[in-house]
């Protein structure tokens, strides 16, 4: 679903409130740019789908099937580490009580650097 990530000029011309230095500290984590990934096509989800899409990402990365240990250690680190950090950025807003996230405020240039877009 995402690629690595070859190149900055979309963030480098772009008017970002966050530094090219945070977004890129953001991006270096796999959860990160799988999680803005999905929520291209899918602003408004809720971390088990979330959990899918990352337990599934990160079986393919390893060349095997995902497992039910992958889609709990998915969540875990979405509920606690991903969606809270990402929503502290500004660029979503997850309700850990009912497990939503809405709001997506991803900036478009984030979505070209991680080329989600068409």
């Amino acid at each position: 679903m995402v690629e690595p990530i070859e190149n900055l000029s979309a963030l480098q011309n772009a008017d970002l409130e966050l530094t090219i230095d945070e977004i890129l500290e953001l991006l270096s984590i796999p959860t990160v740019r799988t999680t803005l990934a999905y929520l291209y096509d899918h602003p408004e989800t809720t971390i088990d789908e979330l959990a899918s899409v990352v337990a599934g990402k990160t079986a393919i990365d390893d060349d095997r099937i995902a497992t039910g240990r992958d889609y709990e250690n998915a969540h875990i680190k979405l509920h606690h580490e991903t969606l809270p950090r990402l929503d502290d950025y500004g660029l979503l807003a997850f309700d850990p009580d009912d497990g939503t996230v809405t709001d997506v405020d991803v900036p478009t240039a984030v979505y070209t650097t991680l080329g989600v877009t068409e």
